[in-house]
């Protein structure tokens, strides 16, 4: 009797072995599909100035400090994908009216932050990419009198069927 027992306990054992080899093999496997699967997308949330690329509307509203005078800005700008952007922009501050055109550089972060420069008016932009590219949300830093203006500027053609 007590060999039989003793039989039915290592029994037991192995099948606990074996359960607990099974789960743990279970738990690297489930593990490293996680670790394999996240490398490739935090790869795939790098940006750089090719993230930002193609033609976007923008808005954007502000007021000049300390005057108060209300300014909006409207307009669309074009990137091409290597740190060089253009726009045709119109301008009301105050209920005058004026039509642009700008151009100049970027530089955007693996991080998907950036900076935009006016070459004619050295107006420096700080912003961030968002949703795949295809919103921009920006803070403007202009020269001269204080200006408080952000905006949004949304890729127009988001599927890649640029019109340019």
């Amino acid at each position: 009797m007590k060999k039989a027992l003793k039989s039915v306990s290592m029994n037991s054992n192995e099948v606990r072995r074996i359960l607990m080899k099974r789960t743990i093999v279970s738990l690297v496997l489930l593990t490293s599909t996680f670790l394999v699967g996240a490398v490739p997308n935090a790869q795939a949330q790098q940006c750089s100035n090719a993230s930002l690329k193609g033609s976007y509307g923008f808005y954007s509203p502000g007021t000049v400090i300390p005057s108060g005078t209300p300014r909006a800005a409207l307009g669309r700008e074009t990137y091409d994908g290597k740190g060089n952007w253009t726009a045709t922009v119109t301008i009301n501050s105050n209920g005058t009216v004026i039509h642009v055109n700008d151009f100049g550089t970027y530089t955007v972060n693996a991080d998907c932050t950036g900076t935009i420069f006016n070459t004619a008016s050295g107006v420096i932009v700080q912003f961030v990419l968002v949703d795949g590219g295809k919103e921009i949300y920006r803070l403007t830093f202009p020269p001269g009198p204080a200006l408080v203006a952000y905006g949004v500027s949304k890729k127009q053609f988001p599927n890649g069927n640029e019109q340019d």
